[in-house]
């Protein structure tokens, strides 16, 4: 049987404490591996969580991160996936932006401000 050992998080709400539980669920890790206690006279809640060693970092992260972050990194890493597996993709983008670019360096060029100063450039 691996090592194991437990990586632990304190919050001041049931939400919260929920939230974490929530997040480690999401990111694989089995319901019965995780407990939730609750403080005496109501001052908050413990999340435990039964891992492996080599897990710990990554559970002691998911315990910690805000929600607000957290849903940032999933659609950061969902990104990143979708771009590893489609590399056109990455040329697409590139040509997108090289073409809005473009078009606004070519609208500067033609705007009425610009035709002015050509023609009084004429003149002398």
């Amino acid at each position: 049987m691996p090592n194991t050992t437990v990586a632990s998080g304190s919050f001041s709400s049931r939400k919260a404490a929920d939230q974490a539980v929530q997040r480690l669920v999401t990111s694989g890790f089995a319901r019965n591996s995780i407990e939730l206690q609750r403080h005496p006279r109501d001052e908050g809640y413990d999340v435990l969580v039964h891992t492996r060693e080599e897990n710990r970092h990554r559970v002691q992260h998911l315990i910690e991160t805000s929600a607000p972050r957290y849903a940032i990194e999933r659609g950061m890493t969902g990104v990143a996936n979708s771009v590893r597996s489609n590399p056109l993709l990455i040329l697409g983008a590139g040509v997108l932006a090289g073409l809005a670019l473009y078009g606004l360096y070519s609208a500067g060029e033609r705007s009425p401000n610009r035709s002015r100063q050509r023609r009084s450039n004429r003149r002398r």
